[in-house]
């Protein structure tokens, strides 16, 4: 604190780097696999928002009891 607030690490921006090399790499894949893995991703984040609405429903239930 002598010298002044730190600056804030940023993790995000590590995650962020890894992501884009794999992006990079699944670019780089035969239209096949490209297809596989999007329609995996699609599920996976399709999967990851029910879970958040089911979430967000319940603790609604919660507070209005």
């Amino acid at each position: 604190m002598l010298l002044g607030p730190a600056e804030p690490r940023r993790p995000k921006k590590i995650a962020t780097n890894r992501l884009e090399r794999r992006l990079l790499e699944i670019e780089k894949l035969d239209p096949k696999a490209k297809r596989q893995i999007t329609q995996l991703l699609d599920s996976f984040i399709e999967g990851q928002k029910l879970k958040q609405r089911v979430g967000q429903r319940a603790a609604a239930r919660e507070a209005r009891a």
